[in-house]
Formats: structure tokens, sequence, C-alpha cells
């Protein structure tokens, strides 16, 4: 027993025969750990139990002396495929530790994948070279410096392709931007959906734009979403020189606040420029938003302009609010009323035309109505706002239906009207009204029927959203 113990093999086949099981048991269970925590370290695990550690135990084996006759040749070779083997792993283990690990928003989550890759070859080089050299005695200084020649030469013939890679891939690594993020540069300006080495690429909402990063490395470029205050869409606008200043800016700030893409608890603003004109800037949620909002806000002013007896781009004429169109539309609406010909007549001089576009709002909640319109073409949404910024309808109004009917009580409204297409009506001031209920009580009791179908349908319709059911039947416009 003594003289095997004492042989040279004996100890090197007990670590092998004992110890590689052991570690092949505890490496599986190690990467079954990893695997369902979903780690990237199981890959280098696995590596390191299929490949290096049976590599590690048949070099126990045959590094004892008296295995091989002389040096040998698989020995050498052995030597070298587990030397690749360490050169992987630790590269991979590396890799997993200093990139995969970083914290984002740290330098190494924005360290350039180019570069990494760039570092790994070279460690591979240096680590192939330096295992031939230990293992086979190879020269190797002959490879570097031909190898250092080589680049020397392919940079000067590249030096200004790789200049402007280079540059790319410092602007890169700065990360001055992200995915997702909205910037503008020149003539291009759109959102960003993947960013390599190489360029960017800007979905503009007309197609994607593929810009060389070196290209935004030499130039400037407005990153839109890494202002501290939202985007603003700014259009220009023109009035007639007798609008008064004061009631235009009210009316663009009042126009672009009801856009429902502006940004909460940011207001529009409104500037006075010169030959009257005005600026309007109005904040974004989105800057992707930007053509929508415009494209909105420049339909919307058209109507309140006209609305408002103001004078857009200097127009001074509007050929749709005649008298004969005003009488028209009084004897259309005159049996709602229950109004003769000529006591519809009469009201001409109180009452007046309104035109309104898709998505405006005719009637707001919280207001106190002291007007009362009347739909003569179009369709209204009649609705209630909830907690949560969404909305319940609860009807849709149309041909010769009425739009503030809690005029009449003088009540604060929690609906909101808004116009589905264009819609027009007529307007007539509460008085009026209180002047024809006088004389015709019937109107009343249409008017208080009216209010409670609408509170009915309110209710059924919150009911059904799963809202609080209302209690008050005279607030619903």
């Amino acid at each position: 027993m003594a003289d095997i113990v004492s042989q040279p093999w004996f100890w090197p086949a007990v670590i092998v025969s004992v110890g590689l099981p052991l570690a092949l048991i505890g490496l599986t269970e190690f990467h079954n750990a990893l695997a369902r925590r979903g780690s990237r370290a199981a890959p280098i695990v696995l590596l390191v139990r299929n490949y290096l550690v049976p590599v590690a135990g048949i070099l126990v084996l045959i590094s004892q002396p008296g295995a091989w006759q002389g040096e040998g040749t698989w020995p050498r070779v052995i030597w070298t495929i587990f030397g690749l083997l360490v050169i992987v792993v630790t590269i991979n283990a590396v890799n997993h530790l200093v990139f995969h690990r970083a914290e984002k928003g740290s330098w190494r989550d924005r360290f350039p994948t180019i570069f990494s890759d760039l570092i790994r070859f070279v460690f591979i080089v240096l680590g192939i070279a330096a295992v031939f050299w230990w293992v086979w005695d190879a020269d190797v200084a002959g490879v570097f410096a031909a190898l250092g020649i080589t680049s020397i030469v392919v940079g000067l013939a590249l030096q200004n392709a790789v200049g402007s890679i280079v540059s790319g891939l410092f602007l890169v690594f700065e990360a001055p931007f992200e995915l997702g993020d909205w910037i503008e540069t020149g003539g291009a300006r759109g959102q960003i959906v993947e960013v390599n080495w190489r360029a960017v690429h800007l979905d503009t909402g007309n197609g994607i734009i593929v810009m060389p990063t070196s290209e935004l490395a030499d130039g400037s470029f407005v990153n839109l979403s890494r202002s501290p205050d939202p985007h603003a869409a700014v259009l220009e606008v023109e009035f007639g020189s007798d609008d008064p200043p004061g009631r235009v800016r009210e009316l663009l700030v009042a126009v672009a606040r009801d856009i429902p893409l502006i940004a909460p608890d940011r207001e529009p603003a409104a500037a006075t420029l010169s030959g009257g004109k005005y600026s309007v800037a109005v904040p974004l949620r989105n800057p992707g938003d930007r053509d929508a909002v415009l494209d909105t806000f420049a339909t919307r002013v058209w109507y309140a302009a006209r609305r408002a007896e103001l004078h857009l781009d200097g127009d001074l004429t509007d050929d749709w609010r005649t008298p004969a169109r005003l009488q028209d539309a009084l004897r259309q609406i005159a049996p709602t009323l229950s109004l003769k010909a000529g006591e519809a007549d009469a009201l001409a001089a109180h009452a007046r035309l309104e035109r309104y576009c898709a998505g405006e709002s005719i009637l707001r909640p919280g207001a106190v109505p002291t007007e009362t319109r009347f739909i003569l073409a179009g369709s209204v949404m009649l609705g209630i706002p909830t907690d949560e910024d969404g909305f319940v309808q609860v009807a849709v109004l149309g041909r010769d239906d009425a739009i503030g009917l809690t005029a009449l009580s003088r009540t604060q409204t929690i609906s909101r009207a808004v116009a589905l297409g264009e819609v027009d009506v007529v307007v007539l001031p509460v008085a009026v009204l209180d002047d024809i209920v006088r004389v015709h009580p019937v109107v009343a009791r249409e008017i208080v029927r009216e209010s409670e179908n609408r509170t009915r349908l309110a209710r059924m319709a919150l009911q059904a959203a799963g809202g609080q059911i209302l209690h008050v039947p005279s607030v619903l416009g």
C-alpha cells in the first residue's frame, strides 16, 4: 500500500477521480441557479464546466513524469487548448463583470460596443501569442512588428474614414441622446429609433433617415427631449391692425389651452410682434406631436377668430354670417321655442351665428352658461369628464338640440360639449330666453324635460363606466 501511495501518479489520479466529479457537480448546480435567475453569467459557467475543467483534469494526468516519452506533441496540443479556453473564459468573464452588469446611465453602460469588441480582439491576439510563445517556444516578435506596421499603413490609408468613425464613436460614448429622444439638426427632425457605432436612425413620420454619427459629431443638433421644460410648438399668426392686441392674445391662449396634446401643468403663451403679427407657444407632451398640434391650432384659430369678430390674416369679410342666414336660422328653431315667424324674426337683434370645427369645446364643465346655443347643422357629443382625465359620453346632439340648458337656472354645468365635425349654431342670450319663457311657459317645461332626460342618460352612462351616479338633475348642459 505504501508503495502505491508513493507513486508519482497516485495523488494526481486521486485528485482527478474525486475532484473532477465534485467540481462538475458544483458547477452544474451553480449554472442551474444562474439560469433560473436569467443571469448572463450562466453560459460562462457552462463553458467552464463542459470544457475548461475536463481539459484541466487531462493536463493533471499527462503532466506527470513518465506519462509521455520525451516532451511529446500531444501534451503541447492540450496545453494550447487549455490556454485558449482560459483566454475565452477570462474575456467573457471580464466583459460580463465590466459591461453587462453596468448600471444604466454609467460610463460602462454608454461604452460603445465597437470599442469593447476591439479591446477583446487585441486581448485575444495577445493571449494567443503568449500561448504559442510559452507552449511552442514560438518567436512572436515578428508577428507584433508586422501587425504594427500593417496598422500604420491601414490607418494612413483610411485616416479620413476612420477619423469620421472615431468622432462618431466618441459622440455615442458621450451619449447626448438615447433611444426615444427627439432631435433636430439642419433640415432633419425626428425620433431616434436606433443608434449604432456608424449611424443614428431617425423616424421623421415620413420615413427613416439614416444619419451618420460623424455628421452629428461635426455639426450641432438640438435634443428636444432633454429640455427641463416641455418642448413648445411655436407659430406666428397675423391679425388685422384694428384688432385689440389684448383680445387677440387671450384668444390665442384659449385656443391653445383647449388642444388635448399640450403638456399638463404648463400654460401656452402669446406675444405681440410688429405689424399685427403674434407669436404663440404651445407646450407639448411629446415633441413628436408638434405637427399635429400646429395643424389643430391653425384650424381652430380660424373658427375662433370669426366667432370673436377678430380678423385673422387681416381678412375683414365674413360671407357666412349674413342677416339672411341668421333669419333662416331663427325660423328653423322657432318651433322648438314655440315661436311664430314674426316672433322669431324679432330675435335677430339679439342672436348671432357661430361655427365650430371638429374637436372644439362648445360647452366646458365648471361654467355657468350665459347663452344657449341651438344646433343648426352638424352633431355634438355631450359627455362628463372623469377624475382620470377620461370622458364618459352621455348623448350625441343633433339638429335643433340645445347646448347650455342650465343657463335658465343660472347653474354651473358639469358637462362638456364637443363638436364631432363642423357645427353651425345660433346663439341666444339668457335674457332673451327669459322673455320667451315668460310668454311661452311650455318652453320651460320642455327644457326641464330635456334636462331630466339627459340626466337619466348620464346616470346610465356613468353606471356602465363604473363612475359616480348623478344626484342633481339640473347640472347637465
